[in-house]
């Protein structure tokens, strides 16, 4: 066995998508194996066996960025890289990101304040949405229908979080959707499934709901994720993407870099697993070269 057949799999626990994901490396002739928080101080120090590559999976946001770093220092490749998974995990950096570099996205600002939330929905107009900068599942998520539902809002978090500790968080133009959003996966460069996410809820979220319908990935899809990649390098994605209702341009939403794919992969039959397990292989048999 040499270094480039050995692959960990940072995880916080083994959900079906890191059980697939075990089984498709292994599949791939790969001595793929569980890394645990717990096991990673060996692994640094160089005493559990040489490793080339580490697939991040953790579920905390913060754990994946710590793991990573510390694996990238100790010279294992990882992916996601830190910084993607980093930037995946801010809303903010993300919109900050996509306008520096003209990629699609709604009008986004930053708040630091309870006033600057009520600045910033003025400035891009109701209804508006507010969202906390990391967070996943749609938790946080609010639409500003009129001024009522801001001091509404701002009322109930000050209650609870009068020092602002939970700023920044962002404001965003609400994008009036046809009923659905779209999920593309992207494996390396490639955007190898789409689905619709449709519900009848304003948040289209699986995890609220929303059916799952697979559907074409079109030449447009595949530019918008190709600008996301070229910004954030090759990596493991879920790419949202909201079609504006009214001009029916596709703009994107948000990245996300630990995207679940268990149960959309029982829906639409594509092997997410196997997909990512041979682009593993074939970038370790790339750099054994």
């Amino acid at each position: 066995m040499t270094v480039a057949d050995q692959v960990l799999l940072s995880v916080t626990m083994l959900r079906p998508e890191e059980k697939l994901l075990l089984g498709a490396l292994r599949a791939q002739g790969l001595a793929a194996r569980p890394l645990l928080l717990e096991d990673l101080s060996a692994v640094v120090a160089g005493e559990a066996g040489p490793a080339a590559l580490a697939l991040i999976r953790n579920l905390s946001h913060r754990e994946a960025i710590s793991v990573s770093r510390r694996l990238e220092h100790a010279g294992v490749t990882t992916l996601n890289r830190a910084a993607a998974i980093e930037t995946c995990n801010d809303k903010g950096l993300q919109a900050l990101l996509f306008a520096r570099h003209g990629i699609p996205h709604p009008a986004t600002r930053h708040a630091f304040s309870y006033d600057q939330v009520r600045a910033r929905v003025t400035e891009l107009g109701l209804p508006a949405v507010v969202k906390p900068v990391s967070g996943s599942w749609g938790r946080g998520v609010t639409k500003m229908a009129n001024a009522e539902c801001v001091e509404a809002w701002a009322g109930g978090r000050e209650s609870a979080d009068a020092s602002g500790k939970l700023f920044p968080v962002v404001v965003q133009e609400y994008v009036d959707k046809p009923g659905h959003d779209l999920r593309v996966v992207v494996v390396g460069r490639s955007p190898v499934v789409a689905i619709q996410r449709v519900s009848d809820d304003w948040r289209t979220n699986t995890h609220l709901g929303a059916e799952v319908r697979r559907t074409e990935v079109t030449p447009e899809i595949e530019k918008l994720c190709g600008q996301v990649v070229d910004v954030l390098g090759p990596g493991f994605y879920g790419v949202d993407l909201v079609e504006d209702r009214a001009t029916g341009n596709l703009l994107v939403l948000e990245v996300n870099a630990n995207p679940e794919f268990a149960r959309s992969s029982a829906r639409h039959g594509v092997d997410v697993a196997g997909l990512l397990a041979a682009y593993v292989a074939e970038q370790l048999a790339a750099a054994a070269l």
